[in-house]
């Protein structure tokens, strides 16, 4: 068999069928590329399908920036259905009596509540610390200590369909939002129970499925270079010797940088709150950098032989 090699910089976008795990599908795409040093951007359960972005090389530097984007799904969640993973996986149990199921019009009103930022508690099968171990692993041993809750933020929730016990929405909320755990605080609220049923991430920041390959076709053609990667990403362009400034660890007034309306996005993008920003120069991702208080403040930097095949 062929010896592997590292993975270039850069990244693919996956598309996951249900069923196996997103581990599985990573050492797939792995043997069939014949690379190594492959990581994820947010892993799917199995039960879901829908797009995982891949990357290797360089463009692991970026992995936090790319596994924070935004994310988009169309869930499946029945109602009166009670579960021990708050999904299909788990055991399922229906409530006795049987609940009064909820009109769509009450169903409307409580999706609007759970929109903004909330707080939610992960399921009790999940991959959250508790105290050094995984919840999961907790839960399988019989302990049952919640997550702690955490913020996390739902930009909106639409009722795509209500078919008496079975909803189809249309979530779009920030990462780390476990769909899970709105379909169960749904069913609660509600007064019926509830779990998910089936779930697809349609997106993941500017990745949608439009992009996807699925891993048993994946062919090395299918690998996106770090800036078509990144492309999407708020961004500053920067000349060479400000490029070379920044990479020593220096820190740069904004407005000695010519960014025009490049520019303006990336402060607007800053006091969004969006993390750190992108920056160019001579076409090509030379790292990340933060804006406060009127100055570029380096984060992360690729060496001067990453990303980078020029003389």
């Amino acid at each position: 068999m062929a010896r592997r090699g590292d993975a270039p910089d850069g990244g693919i976008i996956l598309w996951k069928p249900r069923g196996p795990s997103s581990r599985a599908l990573l050492d797939q795409v792995q043997q069939r590329l014949q690379w190594r040093g492959l990581g994820h951007c947010g892993t799917l359960d199995p039960l879901a399908s829908g797009v995982m972005v891949l990357i290797g090389g360089a463009a692991r530097r970026f992995q936090q920036l790319l596994t924070g984007h935004d994310k988009r799904y169309q869930a499946t969640v029945w109602l009166g259905v009670a579960s021990g993973s708050d999904d299909a996986e788990g055991p399922l149990y229906c409530p006795v009596p049987a609940p009064r199921l909820p009109t769509t019009d009450q169903i409307a009103q409580q999706l609007e509540k759970m929109t903004g930022q909330i707080e939610q508690v992960p399921p009790a099968y999940s991959a959250v610390r508790i105290a050094g171990r995984r919840s999961y692993q907790r839960a399988r041993a019989g302990d049952t200590t919640a997550p702690p809750a955490r913020t996390v933020t739902v930009h909106s929730m639409q009722l795509i369909e209500h078919d008496q016990q079975r909803l189809r929405l249309e979530i779009a909320c920030g990462s780390g939002t476990y769909i899970r755990s709105i379909a169960r605080d749904l069913g609660r609220q509600l007064g019926c129970q509830a779990s998910l049923m089936a779930l697809r991430r349609s997106a993941s920041g500017s990745h949608d499925a439009s992009m996807a390959v699925l891993p048993d076709r994946v062919v090395a053609s299918d690998w996106l270079s770090l800036e078509q990667l990144l492309a999407a990403q708020p961004r500053i362009e920067v000349s060479r010797k400000q490029a070379l400034r920044l990479a020593q660890g220096q820190r740069l007034p904004v407005d000695e940088v010519t960014g025009g309306t490049t520019l303006a996005d990336a402060l607007a993008a800053e006091g969004r709150g969006e993390g750190p920003l992108v920056v160019w120069s001579e076409d090509r991702v030379r790292g990340l950098v933060r804006i406060s208080d009127g100055v570029l403040r380096p984060r992360r930097w690729l060496a001067a032989s990453d990303n980078d095949t020029s003389d």
